[in-house]
């Protein structure tokens, strides 16, 4: 959450944070340990700071953390579901970092005591005894490791694919090798032997009616392993994917927004966003991601066609038009009227 233009401005956007901080759905909990699990991944384990017991987490699941009292990020919970009393994630110090990922590992230390969101699940593993194939590029293997423990556990048919680009970036190597499930693991790493690169004649050859693939990664990654599912024979309702980039928001005609409940009028430039705007002109809003991944800022639509940049919504949600990611969508309309 950026704050940013009049004091009068900096208020309402404090009041917007102040809202999402809600006390009936964050809690406090403590790092219990915090150790280094590849390259610039850090893994932590977090577990509650008072006698309640942590809400469970299905797998897939993910949860805000709130890094400090402007920055929230999502991040999923990627331990054996079945192993209650605290949750582990997986942070990728990205070179890119808003500042989430750069803080968390540059500030937080074990012992200390961060407020967090409750689980939510946007990527949930279907359970319907069909086969499954996971698919993850680099750190987008957190949901998928919890979703393998999990078939694991209920004799799920899977295969685990893992693609990185150093075998120094892969992280949970050790923990995956001695896991029940250690035998349908395969690495992928694109600077070792061409025969172990991923490989989607081979790799997705098992493909029927009954397969759901699961994808979770950078969007390149993504597109490329939705493209290789499709073309395996993969049904599309079958495709699942979690996208750990940014939606882009340049580029595009600009384009007026009108937040309908005071009439309101602005431009929006083609290098910047509907959030950035409406912020600038006082209009208070909740962000979180900032990058079309969390839906912290789905904002109805009253009028107008949006044009979707998030990977929040499916593609039935998004053909609806009746919400936009302001983080990071635009307009195909000339004016778009927003419930705000």
């Amino acid at each position: 959450m950026r704050l940013s233009g009049s004091g009068f401005v900096a208020l309402r956007i404090y009041q917007a944070v102040e809202a999402m901080v809600d006390p009936e759905h964050t809690m406090d909990v403590r790092i219990r340990r915090i150790h280094y699990v590849a390259t610039e991944i850090v893994s932590i384990e977090l577990e509650p700071a008072t006698p309640n017991e942590l809400p469970s987490a299905s797998a897939g699941s993910h949860v805000d953390v709130h890094v400090s009292d402007r920055i929230i990020r999502q991040y999923s919970v990627c331990n054996d579901p079945a192993r209650s009393g605290y949750y582990r994630l997986a942070i990728l110090n990205d070179p890119h970092s808003r500042g989430g990922s750069r803080t968390i590992h540059e500030t937080f230390r074990e012992g200390m005591i961060v407020k967090i969101g409750r689980p939510r699940n946007k990527f949930e593993l279907v359970e319907d005894g069909g086969r499954a194939i996971l698919l993850a590029g680099g750190i987008g293997i957190t949901p998928l490791l919890s979703m393998a423990y999990r078939l694991q556990a209920i004799g799920g048919d899977f295969d685990f694919h893992l693609c990185v680009r150093t075998l120094d970036r892969a992280p949970f190597i050790n923990e995956i090798s001695a896991a029940p499930f250690a035998k349908r693991f395969r690495l992928h790493v694109d600077e070792g032997p061409a025969d172990q690169r991923f490989q989607p004649e081979r790799d997705l050859n098992a493909v029927c009616s009954r397969t759901s693939v699961y994808i979770c990664g950078p969007k390149g990654f993504i597109d490329f392993a939705v493209s290789a599912a499709r073309k395996a024979g993969c049904r599309e309702d079958r495709i699942h994917t979690e996208s750990f980039s940014a939606g882009e928001v340049k580029g595009g005609d600009a384009f007026t927004v009108v937040a309908s409940r005071s009439g309101q009028r602005f431009v929006v430039p083609c290098e910047k966003s509907i959030a950035s705007v409406l912020e600038e002109n006082g209009v208070a809003v909740e962000l979180s991601c900032e990058q079309g991944i969390c839906g912290t800022c789905l904002t109805k639509v009253l009028k107008g066609r949006p044009e979707h940049r998030d990977s929040f919504q499916t593609d039935v949600e998004k053909n609806r038009n009746d919400r936009v990611a302001i983080c990071c969508s635009r307009s195909l309309s000339d004016e778009l009227v927003l419930d705000i």
